[in-house]
């Protein structure tokens, strides 16, 4: 496998690894918001059901001290149920408050829980993209610095076959140079005989 290969290999990877871990949060948070919703309806249900249980009781006890004023004198009668039924009252109200503050200590708790775990998951979600973004750094300046020699290797190359054509360039002339002044040398020569015999060459042109 080559490099953009390798590259696009881990890419696949990491994204894969990233939706793994939001969809995760997501269930959680979903679970959780369930788990709430539950606990908050449950203790409704224990609050309605202990203020009817306090309304029958306390028909009961005004049935009662109905009955009773009958046997005793108004004034004893109108106290004592009305001091008792307050007391059951006051009872209730105590208990439902007791329940939600349980409730909130409950939600709190759970709410700091959440909290807590979904920070620990993005402080790995940042662990990991700065351990992959060294990772791509280093990888690059590696492949940086192989690119650098590569260059250099074919900067030398270059001026090597530059060298080359050169010292061949530079031989050729030298010969065309040399030839040249061999042929003015021939032409110079018989110039002189032509000059001492007064004999001109004729040329041929024949076809």
């Amino acid at each position: 496998m080559n490099k953009v290969g390798q590259f696009e290999t881990e890419f696949a990877v990491g994204v894969a690894a990233a939706a793994y871990v939001v969809n995760s949060i997501e269930k959680d948070e979903a679970q959780h918001r369930i788990t709430i919703e539950r606990s908050r309806q449950d203790t409704i249900s224990r609050v309605r059901n202990s203020d009817r249980v306090t309304m029958r009781y306390s028909s009961n006890e005004v049935r009662t001290a109905g009955e009773t004023s009958r046997r005793k004198p108004m004034e004893s009668s109108k106290g004592g149920g009305s001091s008792a039924g307050g007391q059951r009252l006051k009872g209730n109200y105590s208990q439902r408050n007791a329940l939600e503050t349980k409730a909130d200590v409950w939600e709190k708790a759970e709410l700091d829980k959440l909290n807590k775990r979904y920070e620990s998951m993005k402080a790995s979600i940042l662990a990991w993209e700065k351990e992959k973004k060294l990772q791509a750094k280093i990888k690059m300046e590696r492949r940086k610095k192989e690119m650098e020699k590569k260059i250099r290797r074919i900067h030398e190359f270059y001026q090597s076959k530059l060298s080359r054509i050169d010292e061949i360039a530079g031989g050729a002339r030298a010969q065309v140079d040399e030839k040249k002044r061999n042929e003015e040398l021939k032409i110079r020569e018989k110039a002189k005989q032509i000059r001492a015999s007064g004999v001109v060459p004729v040329s041929c042109f024949c076809f």
